[in-house]
């Protein structure tokens, strides 16, 4: 089910109940099948029995423990064993196999030996279902497969904190998936991020490939400035520092911060609250003009690029125009420099994988029957109770019935209030008599009138909902190919640019975030404090002694 999803019919799937190790599925005349690439996630950590094994000549590099659930290595060499020469395999593992010792450091050091190990890639937490620990990547390559460039040398990267996090689970976005392709193409060191290592590197530490010896992402330590906290004051150091962050987002600190002392500055008298740097920030010339410039360069780009799916006409098309799109979108936002090159890869890729649906259904239906889909779509989530898509929010919806949208959610606002109002008065009413009764409250004759034109709005409202999709689907049929070519180029539009606004917010959060944390650590110097203290002292003191303690 999942081969088809993903659009491979022709998969060979063997299962067995011994697995991988003790019964390989995959022979072809009484021999192991040997592939040019070798992507798995095979089980973690799991016990096996090396009794009878067959096809010994894959673990050439010794036996892991049978008890202990150490197989993970036992499986590495079986995917070696059955790469061709020139192949690939890529695995995600445990972190545990770079580092342990005994019978697991041997295979290691007999990997190294034989330069298999290309690349190990550290991942962040929570990044895979059923587990929460992270995990990493291995890249090897069957003995004599490696670039002649990459010969005894490993590529370490740590991107142990590239994700974004989620409730339950983290999420590797495709910016940063470019970010790890680009490092491992490049195999050049990144500073804070990869590293190329020396076999003889690797030898002086005992061949331990704990990415975090070779590449530590540990972040600097948050400065503090013992006079600024004595004193108060912001360090033009500090600032400074942050100058690439500002500079990105248009944002010049000298609108929020002026000079206090040498080498210090404080807040602007604009600022008068830390609630204020939000608002301020997102409201600064500089700010907007930044932000509206990635829009119009998005826009810009979109109208050049429109034509092209114009002329698509099977799914195999897909393959090209996606290719063409991330490369001109990273060239039309290069004049931007809000966002980097891997954000502005992250846009594109993210809403070509959201957009890949319909995408698929434009290349085999064309624009209209794209359209028709939609309200297909919309039309089976009005009969479900617990429906995945909010009818009444879908693209389809907002473009054939704008304004009778705008008119549903004025009577569910009506609605709403109607009900507030109703359950303040039915309270006031609850209230005991002590407590006096509220202000304007509402008297039986004039509750009974709101009850009544609630449920007349009510009954109102399940018509119009009702009418809903006669209406889509009529809107829907009355159009010509003109009208639904321009309503798929505009939703899918639409649905770049939230893309790009998300990662333009994150950029903006961040600039947002310097400012308060400046708050928080220099706003109230030690001197207030100690005067706060003094003053509380001071009239704790007078408490006491009007009760009687001296």
């Amino acid at each position: 089910m999942n081969m088809l999803l993903h659009g491979i019919p022709d998969a060979d799937l063997r299962n067995n109940d011994d697995g991988t190790l003790e019964d390989p599925a995959h022979i072809s005349g009484g021999e192991l099948q040997r592939f040019d690439r070798v992507i798995t996630n095979p089980p973690f950590s799991m016990n096996y029995s090396a009794e009878g094994i067959p096809f010994s000549e894959r673990f050439r590099y010794g036996y892991t423990p049978e008890k202990g659930k150490k197989a993970d290595l036992m499986f590495v060499q079986h995917m070696l064993a059955v790469t061709r020469s020139g192949g690939m395999v890529t695995t995600v593992m445990p972190h545990g196999v770079l580092f342990r010792g005994g019978d697991e450091g041997k295979i290691r050091t007999g990997f190294l030996e034989h330069d298999v190990i290309e690349a190990v890639i550290g991942l962040g937490p929570q990044l895979f279902y059923g587990t929460g620990i992270p995990a990493c990547i291995l890249v090897l390559r069957p003995v004599g497969s490696k670039p002649a460039e990459r010969e005894d040398k490993v590529l370490f990267i740590n991107a142990d904190r590239d994700y974004r996090e989620g409730r339950a689970q983290n999420y590797l976005e495709p910016e940063h998936v470019e970010k790890i392709v680009s490092a491992f193409r490049a195999f050049e060191d990144v500073p804070g991020f990869a590293r190329v290592v020396s076999r003889q590197e690797l030898a002086d530490n005992d061949d331990n490939l704990n990415i975090r010896r070779y590449v530590d992402t540990t972040p600097e330590p948050e400065p503090q400035d013992v006079r600024a906290h004595l004193h108060g004051g912001i360090p033009i150091a500090e600032v400074q520092a942050k100058a690439d962050l500002f500079a990105a987002h248009g944002m010049k600190p000298e609108r929020l911060l002026v000079p206090k002392a040498e080498g210090y500055l404080q807040y602007a008298d604009v600022v008068a609250d830390r609630r204020d740097l939000r608002r301020l920030v997102e409201s600064d010339p500089g700010v907007v003009a930044a932000e509206a410039a990635v829009k119009t360069a998005i826009e810009r780009w979109w109208k050049y690029e429109e034509p092209r799916f114009d002329k698509l006409e099977t799914v195999a098309d897909l393959v090209a125009l996606r290719k063409e799109l991330i490369g001109t979108f990273r060239s039309a936002l290069q004049a931007t420099p809000l966002l980097d090159h891997f954000a502005v890869s992250g846009i594109v890729a993210s809403w070509w994988g959201t957009s890949l649906p319909d995408l698929k259904a434009l290349a085999t239906l064309g624009y209209k029957g794209l359209v028709e889909a939609w309200v297909t779509t919309v039309l089976d989530a009005l009969e479900e109770d617990k429906a995945k898509v909010d009818p009444l929010d879908h693209k389809a919806a907002k473009a054939l019935l704008p304004e009778y949208l705008d008119r549903l959610a004025a009577l569910e606002a009506e609605v709403a209030e109607l009900n507030s109002t109703i359950k303040a008065a039915t309270a006031s009413d609850d209230e005991e008599e002590g407590d006096g009764v509220a202000e304007e409250a509402l008297s039986p004759t004039e509750l009974k009138k709101l009850k009544s034109k609630l449920t007349a709005v009510k009954k109102q409202l399940k018509s119009e909902k009702v009418a809903f999709a006669d209406r889509l689907a009529a809107a829907s049929a009355a159009l010509d190919d003109t009208a639904a070519r321009q309503i798929v180029l505009d939703g899918l539009e639409s649905d770049l640019l939230a893309e790009a606004e998300d990662r333009v917010a994150r950029h903006r959060r961040a600039v947002i975030l310097a400012f308060q944390a400046w708050w928080d650590k220099y706003r109230t110097p030690l001197s207030a404090l100690e005067a706060e203290r003094d003053a509380a002292a001071t009239a704790l003191a007078g408490f006491l002694k009007e009760l009687g303690y001296e």
